[in-house]
């Protein structure tokens, strides 16, 4: 009898510690089942964060190129225009004009323009309103003298030898200004000597094509 009831305490034993260990390894189950939903879900958000942190880099880089942009004062756009309106504004002035740059010079009663007045190739100095003035050519209209020549022009090939003109397009304290002169001797002062165009319609039109509305 009594190894009847001890025989019965033992597997009740038994019982309880299979149980228990049961318990546990369920326990030990959900445990790991929620570190790894927390784990997975840490991850999902952290990719969220760096999907969105990398769009909007990419959206910041995108913008960039466009806000570092600038735009030249003077470029071959703006000659073209500047060409098309001389030939307009030249017919309705009953003149001729021609286009001139360095080493394609016009000859100005003796005097080779640009060049001759030009500082790298100067062989007479240049003034304006009578003031002696650094100028050269520059194609984006900068340079590092007080006028900056972006464009020549001249009827000296077809106007009467006592009527012709020369004009300087040129840039000066980033303002568009238009020089003209119609110098056919030499100056006390050995300079060849320029003033700004008294034409308006020259003027506003030279303006316009560099300063667009």
């Amino acid at each position: 009898m009594k190894k009847i009831i001890v025989g019965l305490m033992l597997s009740v034993s038994l019982l309880g510690l299979s149980a228990c260990r049961k318990t546990a390894t369920t326990q030990n189950d959900e445990i790991q089942k929620q570190e790894t939903f927390t784990t997975s879900s840490n991850s999902s958000e952290a990719k969220k964060v760096i999907e969105k942190s990398s769009s909007s880099t990419s959206a910041t880089n995108s913008e960039e190129p466009e806000n570092n942009v600038t735009k030249n004062i003077w470029d071959s756009e703006k000659a073209d225009a500047l060409r098309l309106f001389i030939v307009n504004w030249s017919a309705t002035m009953g003149q001729s004009y021609q286009e001139y740059q360095p080493q394609n010079n016009v000859n100005f009663y003796g005097l080779q323009l640009p060049d001759d007045v030009l500082e790298n190739t100067q062989k007479q100095p240049m003034a304006v309103d009578n003031q002696i003035v650094s100028a050269e050519w520059s194609g984006n209209g900068e340079s590092a003298a007080e006028y900056s020549i972006v464009a020549v022009y001249s009827d000296a090939d077809t106007a009467a030898f006592a009527a012709k003109h020369v004009y300087f397009f040129a840039i000066h304290n980033n303002d568009p200004v238009v020089l003209t002169s119609m110098q056919n001797q030499g100056m006390p002062d050995g300079a060849f000597h320029f003033s700004q165009t008294e034409n308006q319609e020259l003027k506003n039109g030279f303006q316009n094509i560099v300063n667009p509305s």
